[in-house]
């Protein structure tokens, strides 16, 4: 079979050109073929860096400096710093993803739009030309649900991927109603809240998170709620008006009125301008239906990325595309693993988790799960920077290993990756028991609590043991 590329990939998202760059790295030749499409918020992009700031703000009242209260946001000058900063990443060789650097590093890069076609073999139409590839990774993006509420279609109202200040938010509104359970909105509620705008955050489900850890979860939920936002929980919306300059929201019982919507719902994709039945393959609005090996129904179309549901995480987009560039330039020989890569809330504090959680693990393993938990308050650093909520909590077997970690801690993102790093090398528990951490730091938190597990174990053993022992005696 001739073909022109050895990869052909179909992007879109961000995963798309770090598949594009990590294929061409290798040796492969790669076209990408990513259709003209809105930047994404440059709001979103910046949560951790405001969100640090806010709070330093407020360790220097906390150490006795008194700000004089006149300070003001200004947000059109925040936007103008974001989009800078945009700029020269773009241009930065610092910036290997950039369609620039991959066009001078040897990808072919196309800004349009394409379909499979069979005539009759396999292949990708660009306008009126034929792209030949051995194999396919589909890195497409995912757009916000639009519920079916009355009135909402008639409603200018943003969503997680909008641009803010030209389309929607030239000015920061005093009031802003976020609908849904998209993690990313429950890091824009936070920031829009310590920015000095009224927030309301409405989810269907029982909990903000209910994938993750109840205990962190309703943690996170605490923490906005004494920040002064407004969480409503297993709450519907069944209708929204446009009246003068508000919105009004008909939520369950009540009526709420807001200056501006941000839609935080399930993502999901438009795919039919590619033509994937001619090309065999199965999808659906929530995700495209792939196996371990990240195929898709048609063995030599790969795919990747928000394409396949679940939370937007990049950590997670970059192992389904090593996996799939594995299996596409090489053999198929590789299958994801999700139980050791990290997932971040880039709330304050950080929520971060990697691995089963608790009652994932019991049911799984049974009686044969040991599980402790430190405060983030007992730590000096702790103390000292003003930041005493949250905790982590070490989840392990009786054998020692490591099935789970969930950590809601300032900085939390920047030492989660000990953990990771355990569990992908598969270290016992008493490594991580014995490992030496610099104090004070937030880090100290790992050999603590692994220490309290590997305190656990020895118990049970030495009970064990004991029990044995004295069996043996009175038998005798």
């Amino acid at each position: 079979m001739t073909v022109d590329y050895d990869l052909i990939i179909v992007g879109g998202a961000a995963v798309g050109r770090y598949a594009a760059a990590r294929a061409n790295q290798l040796g492969a030749r790669v076209a990408l073929i990513e259709p003209p499409s809105p930047s994404s918020s440059l709001v979103l992009s910046l949560l951790a860096q405001i969100n640090q700031a806010l709070r330093q703000q407020a360790c220097l009242q906390q150490w006795g400096y008194q700000l004089d209260g006149t300070a003001k946001w200004n947000w059109s000058q925040t936007l103008q710093w974001a989009e800078t900063l945009a700029e020269t990443q773009a241009i930065s060789i610092a910036a290997p993803h950039s369609l620039m650097q991959l066009t001078a590093a040897g990808v072919e890069v196309m800004r349009a739009e394409g379909a499979f076609c069979r005539q009759p073999q396999l292949g990708f139409m660009v306008g009126k030309r034929r792209l030949r590839g051995r194999n396919y990774l589909l890195a497409p993006r995912v757009e916000a649900t639009i519920p079916p509420i009355e009135g909402l279609a008639a409603i200018q109202v943003a969503t997680l991927n909008s641009d803010f200040r030209s389309n929607f938010w030239p000015t920061l509104p005093r009031q802003v109603l976020i609908l849904g359970s998209d993690p990313r909105g429950i890091e824009l509620a936070q920031v829009l809240n310590r920015l000095g705008t009224q927030v309301t955050l409405i989810v269907s489900s029982e909990q903000l998170l209910p994938q993750e850890d109840p205990e962190a979860a309703f943690l996170v939920q605490a923490i906005l709620e004494a920040e002064g936002v407004t969480v409503l929980t297993q709450t519907q919306v069944s209708q929204v008006r446009a009246i003068d300059d508000q919105i009004w929201v008909q939520v369950g019982n009540r009526a709420i009125t807001t200056e501006a919507m941000v839609l935080a719902t399930k993502p999901h994709l438009r795919l039919a301008c590619l033509n994937l039945e001619a090309a065999g393959v199965k999808w659906q609005p929530e995700g495209i239906r792939v196996n371990r090996k990240l195929q898709t129904t048609t063995s030599r179309i790969y795919a990747c990325g928000e394409s396949l549901g679940g939370y937007v995480s990049a950590a997670l987009d970059q192992h389904e595309a090593d996996v799939a560039l594995h299996n596409a330039l090489f053999l198929p020989t590789q299958s994801v693993d999700y139980s050791r890569i990290p997932w971040t809330l880039f709330t304050d504090p950080t929520l971060v988790r990697i691995g089963l959680t608790e009652s994932q693990a019991r049911k799984r393993y049974g009686n044969d799960v040991l599980v402790a938990q430190q405060p983030v308050q007992a730590l000096t650093t702790a103390q000292l920077s003003n930041d005493s909520n949250g905790f982590l909590k070490l989840i392990a077997s009786y054998k020692g290993e490591i099935l789970g970690a969930h950590a809601i801690a300032p900085q939390a993102q920047e030492w989660i990756g000990i953990l990771a790093l355990a569990m992908q090398q598969r270290l016992p528990l008493k490594a991580l028991a014995q490992l030496p951490q610099p104090s004070p730091t937030f880090a100290e938190l790992i050999q603590r609590t692994a220490a309290q597990l590997q305190q656990q174990r020895r118990r049970e053993w030495q009970r064990e043991l004991l029990e044995t022992w004295f069996n043996f005696r009175r038998s005798r």
